[in-house]
């Protein structure tokens, strides 16, 4: 590509990053619009503290807290990876006319790449909070492999077909084009004016800020998790391999969770809740004050390139630097309502069970359910809209939850009705809510400033945008859920104790290292918790105290620990004795040097 075509795009960005490689951003941003871009991409990077902290208020000890901590520290730095590796290399970097050009390891946008990795990076973050308190929880490879493949190919594929300018695709930025340039009419043989568009041709989905491209996924790929303990519980309870309940661990119950009496029980207990309302606060009033970047910030700009160009439509059109005000006043509508609904229906709960205390939480979740239904449509419905779309939102997430709770389906923080049902309603409410004359004016002035140029979208009747709009959304689901399936289910079935156990042996790390390990990559056994949990209560306890029998002894294979010993021998004995008369004299005070003696013994008298 040369030079003298890369400029002739200087009308339309969209085509600047994916064409010219290396790009000068000051010829895509003024330095306003650069601040503005940068800074919202660092707020919505913030969003993980929120979901981390709306997480943390459900943990029940220490070890779930640390857990949820890693999962965000791995969310942070896979996707980083497999945002840079493959998700915009290869996918997501908005394509010149004349193609998809795969190129690794190219940024031609700093500024564009940092603002989409964000985006990237809380679809991955999403899935956390489905499996704080449950007896399975995602484990550590499993969680990098599923932010690495959920940032690198499923959200960038899915913003490349709703979100590039290639004309092969569901993207309403394919119109995004001057006319001048016969490449590109070559390539896209149709445009925006044209009087005999098919209905192919003029099929494009609206999603503005990801209400379907980041929550919609995130939810999927939630619920196909869920799916997958569910199933797992199913078979553990079959074969009667669940521990035993009177294991001393942090999970009292390890049967069937006990259910209450009705759905309202369920979903209102009657102590309020169980969860810290402090952590959850402010995790939820952080989350509220990045949506406004996450929304706002996608208008990617603040001004126009060519500001003229913008009232020359027969619509009342209104400046470009007005829509990110449009895009906050909406989101206030929306969550307003949706807050007074929660609210409304918590004080009932309230009066049901005549207690004192109400559900924070659920309120919590209302207002995060408006957020994220307002997010597809936030700068393209009327105010009215906005706060139907909260309002309906509320509605929706107990209609999410209830079918949650029929099915049997442990998702901790509701992470499926709220980002997966309410990000499906986000979609279909800009098909039915988009239909006024004043939301068509914020329609097309948005877009006519997104692409900096003679933007004219193809006029579409009721019934058509509502069509395309479930169609992008049944798009976003089959790509999620089939990828998520394809890559969860091999994890699933893929036991993880030989690998465990040829690491071991390689590394003569732990004679019983083979033993601590159960079931498969996905997951982790709750059995194998509680040996974990009696390890530790091992390693913690004073030599003066009797050390405790070891847990669920029966389901360890003695070959397997025989053959280990045999292996890492007498050198490997030593060690962890040394160690641990070590940490118990500095624990206790007891002088001892004497490491000679045998291996120390519990109640029942085994090594």
């Amino acid at each position: 590509m040369s030079a003298s075509n890369c400029f002739s795009y200087q009308s339309c960005p969209y085509y600047n990053w994916s064409v010219c490689l290396n790009v000068d951003t000051s010829r895509v941003y003024n330095d306003v619009s650069a601040a503005w871009v940068l800074i919202a991409a660092m707020i919505v990077f913030f969003m993980k503290a929120g979901f981390m902290l709306v997480e943390l208020s459900f943990a029940h000890d220490l070890r779930e807290q640390r857990h949820v901590v890693i999962i965000k520290y791995i969310d942070a730095c896979a996707s980083a990876f497999g945002f840079f590796l493959i998700g915009f290399g290869a996918i997501a970097r908005y394509t010149s006319p004349q193609g998809l050009h795969v190129q690794f390891f190219q940024i031609s946008d700093p500024v564009l790449w940092f603002f989409k990795f964000t985006f990237a990076s809380n679809t991955a973050t999403i899935i956390g909070g489905c499996l704080v308190t449950n007896r399975y929880k995602l484990r550590l490879p499993a969680a990098f492999i599923s932010a690495f493949v959920i940032s690198g190919i499923i959200h960038p594929l899915i913003t490349f077909l709703i979100w590039s300018d290639h004309c092969k695709t569901l993207s309403p930025y394919r119109f995004c084009q001057d006319g001048q340039d016969t490449a590109t009419q070559d390539q896209c043989p149709f445009s925006c004016n044209s009087t005999s568009l098919t209905l192919g041709n003029k099929m494009y989905v609206l999603d503005f800020a990801g209400g379907g491209a980041v929550h919609l996924v995130g939810g999927v790929a939630s619920l196909v998790i869920c799916l997958l303990v569910k199933l797992q519980h199913w078979r553990d309870k079959r074969t009667k391999k669940a521990p035993d309940s009177s294991a001393e661990s942090s999970y009292a119950e390890i049967g069937e969770t006990p259910q209450p009496k009705n759905f309202i029980e369920w979903m209102y207990p009657a102590n309020g809740g169980s969860e810290r309302v402090g952590e959850a606060a402010l995790g939820v009033i952080i989350l509220w004050f990045c949506w406004f970047a996450f929304n706002c910030g996608s208008t990617n700009s603040l001004q126009s390139s060519n500001p003229g160009a913008a009232y020359s439509r027969e619509y009342n059109i209104i400046p470009f630097h007005g829509v990110p005000s449009i895009i906050a006043l909406n989101m206030i509508l929306a969550t307003a309502t949706g807050g007074i609904v929660a609210v409304s229906i918590a004080t009932w709960a309230q009066l049901y069970f005549r207690t004192v205390s109400v559900n924070a939480n659920e309120i919590a979740n209302g207002i995060l359910a408006s957020l994220v239904a307002i997010t597809a449509g936030c700068p393209f419905v009327d105010y009215w809209g906005a706060c139907l779309i909260g309002f309906v939102a509320v509605i929706l997430y107990h209609v999410g939850c209830y079918i949650e709770y029929k099915l049997g389906i442990e998702d901790t923080a509701r992470v499926v009705p709220v980002h997966g049902v309410c990000g499906l309603w986000s979609l279909l409410a800009v098909g039915l809510l988009v239909a006024s004359e004043n939301s068509e004016c914020n329609l097309h002035s948005t877009f006519e400033g997104l692409c900096y140029c003679e933007l004219r979208l193809p006029t579409l009747s009721y019934f058509e945008r509502l069509l395309f709009q479930i169609v992008g959304a049944i798009m976003m689901i089959g790509i999620t859920g089939i990828m998520t399936v394809v890559v969860y289910g091999l994890l699933y079935i893929t036991p993880i104790q030989p690998f465990v156990k040829a690491f071991s042996r390689l590394l003569c790390l732990n004679s019983k290292g083979p033993l601590m390990f159960r079931g498969n990559w996905l997951l982790t056994s709750p059995v194998e918790d509680q040996m974990l949990w009696g390890m530790m209560h091992h390693l913690a306890t004073p030599l003066s105290t009797p050390l405790p029998s070891k847990r669920n002894q029966e389901e360890l294979e003695e070959s397997e620990y025989l053959e280990s010993k045999e292996h890492c021998g007498s050198l490997l004995r030593s060690r962890t004795h040394a160690e641990l008369i070590i940490n118990t004299s500095s624990s206790t005070g007891v002088q001892s040097t004497d490491l000679s003696t045998p291996l120390l013994k519990n109640n029942s008298g085994t090594e």
